[in-house]
């Protein structure tokens, strides 16, 4: 008599049990019918690309960023009296000679780079040596900035002793636009987002 009772008592848990999952299903089935989809025409956040492109995320190296600096700074105007390039180390070095009173001088400047939420760069001086001699950094700067025309999107900023480079703004031939992710030179690590306009790829 007990073992019949017992049985009874095991099969109407497992039937209730069944009822619970069933149960739980269909509400499942119901929330995943009536909820809006994950996707939509807004791009979510921290999205960089505009209506009409496409946005890649790009990892790249410190030798490959140098290189493709030196061929950005070789298509730009000639300057007789400053000729630099940029290598990339554990920091930003700008290296070149300096042309005055007829004879080439060697210019080395250092810079610490920093990431902005916007995607541009500040370049913050750490030292400027003209020959063996350190000058100092401020009065370096403001010399620059007074006589070296720069690009619009770079602008020099003696009292801060820095450079904001408006990564944001470069204009290339393409109409690609640019913003900086991770600038992690010790690690060699970076990362940039490209917006390219879809039209550049054919679509």
């Amino acid at each position: 008599m007990f073992e019949k009772h017992s049985g009874k008592n095991r099969w109407k848990t497992l039937f209730w049990g069944l009822m619970a999952i069933n149960a739980v299903l269909l509400l499942a089935g119901m929330l995943l019918f009536f909820l809006p989809p994950s996707h939509s025409n807004e791009f979510p956040e921290g999205h960089y690309a505009k209506q009409g492109e496409s946005e890649f995320t790009i990892s790249s190296t410190r030798e490959n960023l140098t290189q493709l600096a030196n061929g950005y700074l070789a298509d730009l105007p000639k300057n007789q009296t400053l000729d630099y390039s940029i290598f990339l180390g554990n920091d930003v070095q700008l290296r070149g000679t300096l042309v005055a009173f007829d004879r080439k001088i060697p210019l080395t400047m250092t810079f610490n780079p920093f990431v902005q939420k916007n995607g541009d760069l500040i370049l913050q001086q750490k030292s400027i040596a003209l020959g063996r001699l350190h000058l100092p950094n401020m009065a370096v700067l403001s010399y620059i900035k007074n006589h070296y025309p720069m690009p619009e999107w770079v602008t020099v900023h003696p009292s801060d002793e820095s450079i904001y480079l408006a990564v944001t703004k470069l204009k290339t031939k393409s109409g690609f636009r640019v913003r900086v992710e991770k600038l992690s030179l010790e690690q060699n690590e970076l990362v940039f987002k490209i917006a390219v306009p879809n039209r550049t790829l054919g679509f």
